[in-house]
């Protein structure tokens, strides 16, 4: 017997009282039972129940919730403690395939897989990938056959924006949430900020709608989440464990430019400016549920996703879209763009002749910020090597922006073709 008057399992009982991985067929055998019979599991020192709920599009989806331990005896009496299934831990197996019960006597809260592929015909799944990756399509479709084949793999953050209402962001947000069921969760930017993360953290997909990060720590706490290799689950009433990690982010946003802010080095982001559907169904939820298994087999069928070039399965390079550029270009600060304008003149103006020139930051204070006291020299210093990628030379003597005086100090070299498109009318040498 043990503390809780249950009978000790001697199939997870060996010498020297360690512990033997129970079978994939006996794991497989306790989870049917406890989804029927009994649908409680105990992991740990903290008891749960199996909870089965149906959609509206008609899919099963799998909940696990805290139970208290006097509730499971006053509705079914101490006999049922005998019955309980008991592990060790919780742990995430991704797998769409065959998805195991649990490893090493550890809970899989990964949920097995709601459709099996087969052969059909996938019309209006194929129109709604079209209109959602428009000419980066092979890319979606490569997209989501890393979610579906690869469930262990890290991804890119697709986020997916317009300032126009009725764009089928949320019929694609719906549509994912058919095929991937419970491993699949929608949230709020409220959830992503609570210190409660029990909404997402167990979720292979997560998804969040409406967002617009204006704290630099809530989009850095997104980019960790997105190639965090472990989480620490904290849930009510529930003491905290550590799990591994493995959520896609997937965002919508009605502001295409300014949903957060994006570095110009960042390679984490495939944005997706989603326009109007040009082909109207009011009932298209319901054509796209009865296309998933025909859907499934065809991302079966692709070549498999090279891995070598990026752990992601994507090249930086191949998410570069207008789109992205123009939320790197709206990210940069006030000063960035401020400079960026007042150089362009200079080089189309008084340096019209010139392709480069050399000053440094205590120069483009005296130049352009001198009665401005809010802007000062390092922070003009700070905005020229982490926004617009300048070096700074060695100690050197030269003219400001070719000016007289001239003066020997570190100085930054401003280049023509990084302000502007307009040539020079001929050299001149400072």
């Amino acid at each position: 017997m043990d503390t809780d008057g249950n009978t000790i399992d001697k199939n997870v009982v060996s010498k020297g009282n360690t512990k033997k991985p129970r079978s994939v067929g006996e794991i497989s055998r306790m989870k049917k039972f406890s989804k029927s019979a009994n649908p409680y599991i105990r992991v740990g020192t903290d008891y749960f129940k199996e909870i089965c709920k149906v959609d509206r599009f008609g899919i099963t989806r799998t909940e696990l919730k805290p139970w208290k331990k006097d509730e499971i005896r006053t509705d079914h009496g101490i006999e049922i403690f005998k019955k309980i299934p008991k592990y060790d831990d919780f742990v995430i197996l991704p797998d769409n395939m065959n998805c195991r019960g649990a490893e090493n006597n550890c809970y899989n809260l990964y949920r097995e897989f709601s459709h099996r592929p087969s052969q059909g015909q996938w019309y209006w799944t194929d129109i709604l990938i079209k209109h959602i990756f428009g000419e980066q399509y092979s890319l979606g479709l490569r997209y989501l056959q890393i979610l579906y084949i690869s469930p262990e793999r890290m991804s890119p953050i697709l986020v997916l924006v317009s300032r126009e209402r009725q764009t089928g962001k949320t019929t694609f947000i719906n549509w994912l949430n058919m095929v991937f069921g419970s491993n699949m969760t929608i949230i709020t930017p409220d959830d992503l900020q609570s210190n409660f993360n029990s909404s997402y953290a167990t979720s292979n997909i997560i998804a969040i709608e409406e967002t617009c990060f204006e704290k630099s720590v809530t989009i850095e706490k997104l980019k960790a989440l997105a190639t965090g290799k472990f989480i620490s689950v904290n849930q009510k009433y529930v003491n905290p464990y550590k799990i591994p990690f493995f959520g896609k982010i997937i965002l919508t946003s009605n502001n295409e430019d300014k949903f957060a802010r994006i570095d110009e080095e960042e390679i984490r982001f495939f944005i997706r400016k989603v326009t109007t559907p040009q082909i109207s169904n009011h009932d298209i939820e319901a054509d796209l549920v009865k296309e998933i298994p025909a859907f499934l087999h065809y991302l079966t069928t692709l070549p498999d996703v090279d891995f070598t070039k990026d752990r992601t399965g994507f090249t930086p390079d191949e998410l570069v879209n207008e789109s992205l550029q123009t939320v790197k270009a709206e990210s940069k600060s006030t000063l960035y763009k401020t400079l960026k304008m007042q150089i362009e003149s200079l080089f189309l103006n008084e340096l019209s002749s010139s392709d480069s020139f050399l000053a440094d930051a205590l120069s483009v204070k005296a130049k352009f910020f001198q009665y401005d006291g809010t802007i000062t020299a390092p922070y003009i210093r700070q905005v020229l090597k982490n926004e617009f990628c300048l070096l700074l030379s060695d100690p050197q003597y030269f003219n400001p922006f070719g000016n007289d005086p001239g003066k020997t100090a570190r100085a930054y070299s401003f280049k023509r073709e990084q302000f502007t498109d307009e040539p020079s009318k001929g050299k001149k040498p400072f």
